[in-house]
């Protein structure tokens, strides 16, 4: 075990020293630098910025009308930043579903035409009982982007999926643990 030595001197000529264990000082350390709450609402909020970016490139890619999103990531990030986390999940599956529609359209398909999604997706975690909202949705895609589902290069799950797909996700964002979903998609009536 590697000892750190501390020097205390209290206007004495010679400097006192005592032996503090590298284990404690490396413990004081952790505990000064251990994530807060805070934190990790702005991992999540920077996941949150960056996936709505991604989704404005592929919809402006792709030519969507009617898109309204914004490459803006300082305003993504910020609102995200005032939202509670149901807010936000509750956002990235609209603009999820938006970008869909938009993948439809795009798609020219003879349906698309219609301007009716045909689709319901939803999210169902596997051996667990979370379920996503039911989507109702112009592909029979489910596109996964939500907080949590790109967290560094290594854990990088976004993408689209087809009715059985399985797929890893952070549930409200990376300090969570990863779970497995996948993807439902049935005919819309």
């Amino acid at each position: 075990m590697r000892i750190a030595t501390v020097f205390i001197s209290h206007r004495a000529p010679r400097a006192r020293t005592f032996a503090v264990p590298a284990a404690l000082v490396l413990l004081a350390a952790l505990v000064c630098l251990a994530p807060t709450p805070a934190a990790a609402q702005r991992d999540a909020c920077n996941d949150y910025a960056n996936q709505q970016m991604s989704f404005d490139q592929r919809a402006r890619q792709q030519r969507c009308t009617g898109w309204t999103g914004h490459s803006n990531y300082q305003a993504h990030y910020d609102w995200c930043r005032r939202q509670t986390p149901q807010r936000v999940q509750q956002a990235v599956a609209d603009w999820g579903s938006a970008f869909q529609r938009c993948q439809f359209q795009a798609s020219g398909s003879p349906a698309a035409g219609a301007g009716r999604p045909a689709w319901n997706i939803q999210w169902v975690q596997v051996g667990g009982g979370w379920r996503s909202g039911v989507y109702r949705v112009a592909t029979d895609r489910c596109t996964h982007g939500a907080a949590g589902s790109y967290c560094g290069p290594n854990e990088d799950w976004r993408g689209e999926y087809g009715n059985g797909a399985v797929t890893q996700w952070r549930r409200g964002g990376c300090q969570n643990p990863v779970i497995s979903i996948r993807c439902t998609v049935t005919r819309a009536p």
